[in-house]
């Protein structure tokens, strides 16, 4: 019976390490299983935020690289309307601080200083100055500059019509007409290139109906309302808001 007793105690004490021993290859398989997860979470996280990064660093390199091929070269400074090409420069390098890369900015922000110093110091040397220019004209010259060309997608030519339309309304009267069927022409392209009607952004709205107030035309703006309202219902505040800005 003692002799019996002991093997039932040793075959007891043996079946209770192999459950510890179990049960502690659980816990390692569970640990590791967590620790791998989290690996993959964080290469994956780690993966599209320097996707993003990469993305937003390609657009502004092409931004600069459209406005660069922009810039007057080899200026004649001999030259009686030089100052007119380095304050082109200037409006170039100022939009390129704007829309350019992040950590070149300030470099922009500098080289448009000094464009506008140099134009500065040779229209006073040769007696152009911009001011002798009928107002209209310096306002259709400036807007110009804002003017993006090779566009691609609908916001550029949405930001092109806005121009053209300030410029319309602004600018030389004899040029009204011109600068209302240039931005007419910028909204049809606009809305022809646009896949999905349903992707157009509140900005995109806000723009075109600012483009129509600008160019005197309330009723198409009111008709494009309400084809963005049913397409995209954007919110009845701001619907509000913008058949505020047509009335006004």
């Amino acid at each position: 019976m003692k002799k019996n007793k002991k093997i039932i105690e040793n075959s007891y004490g043996y079946s209770r390490r192999q459950k510890v021993l179990a049960w502690l290859a659980l816990i390692g398989i569970f640990v590791c299983g967590m620790m791998a997860g989290a690996f993959i979470w964080q290469s994956k996280t780690g993966y599209t935020a320097d996707s993003a990064v990469q993305t937003e660093i390609d657009a502004c390199q092409k931004r600069e690289s459209a406005l660069l091929a922009k810039l007057n070269k080899n200026i004649d400074d001999s030259d009686w309307r030089a100052y007119e090409q380095h304050e082109y420069n200037m409006h170039i390098y100022q939009l390129l601080s704007k829309n350019g890369c992040p950590n070149n900015k300030v470099e922009y922000a500098r080289l448009a200083e000094s464009e506008e110093s140099v134009a500065s110091v040779l229209a006073e040397l040769v007696g152009g100055n911009t001011t002798e220019n009928k107002p209209c004209e310096i306002i259709e010259k400036t807007l110009a500059y804002y003017v993006f060309a090779g566009c691609r997608e609908p916001d550029c030519y949405l930001h092109n019509a806005e121009v053209y339309s300030k410029m319309a309304e602004d600018g030389c009267p004899e040029n009204s007409e011109n600068y209302k069927k240039l931005a007419l022409n910028e909204l049809e392209i606009a809305e022809g290139i646009r896949i999905n009607e349903a992707d157009v952004a509140r900005g995109e709205i806000r723009s075109t109906v600012n483009t129509y107030k600008k160019l005197q035309m309330q009723n198409e703006a009111k008709k494009y309302l309400n084809k963005v309202e049913k397409l995209v219902n954007p919110g009845i505040d701001f619907i509000m808001e913008l058949q505020r800005v047509i009335e006004e």
